[in-house]
């Protein structure tokens, strides 16, 4: 199967359950989140290089990884409080910012940003996935959860260049000790920590943005 059709086969399946479970938020949600966390930390863990101290790297990981993941859980708590969507907004944002940059990288091609770091990111790329971005979050504006001026302006920052940076980053882990995916758990989307690794950087600035603006 070529990595489009696995990308697709199980952005088409898992995609779909995942917003489910966050609109139903609960238990369910909570065990899917815990499951994708440890199953990411895991994948984080085995990213230590030889020169790497274990303790550090183990800190390092509960803050990265976990930290990030319980903030996602704060969060969700705070839209059943609220009646707000914001859980759904960052998640189904990441989603479609990184297909949108997908596409627009593997159709246009083009100049690349960090070739040493992440050699298929593109600048055509960044771009599709801010048009993606834009034309998501107003479209969420309008059929889901009202925003303000304000809020669509630091939402379209956030998914488009804030998760752009924690895929970089993620990527620049996994350079150190040359791999390219985190594990094969995924097929063609690579590991869980690969999946994860632009909404673990968005979360917890989406959740300090809700802090410190609607409570």
């Amino acid at each position: 199967m070529s990595a489009i059709k696995s990308r697709l086969a199980i952005g088409l399946t898992g995609f779909p359950l995942v917003v489910l479970a966050i609109i139903n938020g609960g238990w369910i949600f909570n065990m899917l989140i815990i499951t994708c966390g440890l199953i990411a930390f895991r994948e984080f863990l085995s990213l230590k290089s030889k020169n790497d101290n274990f303790l550090v790297w183990l800190l390092f990981g509960c803050f990265y990884v976990l930290g990030s993941l319980f903030c996602l859980l704060v969060l969700r708590d705070i839209d059943q409080n609220l009646g707000s969507y914001f859980t759904l907004l960052i998640f189904a944002g990441v989603s479609i910012n990184d297909s949108f940059s997908y596409i627009f990288g593997k159709w246009i091609g083009g100049k690349k940003i960090a070739p040493s770091i992440s050699p298929k990111k593109t600048y055509a790329g960044l771009i599709g996935g801010l048009l993606g971005t834009i034309f998501y979050v107003l479209i969420f504006n309008h059929y889901f959860f009202e925003l303000n001026f304000r809020d669509m302006c630091v939402f379209i920052f956030i998914l488009n260049i804030v998760g752009f940076f924690g895929d970089i980053f993620e990527s620049s882990l996994k350079r150190r000790v040359k791999i390219k995916d985190s594990s094969r758990l995924l097929l063609g989307h690579g590991g869980m920590l690969d999946r994860l690794d632009s909404l673990i950087l968005t979360t917890p600035v989406t959740l300090f943005y809700v802090i410190a603006y609607y409570l």
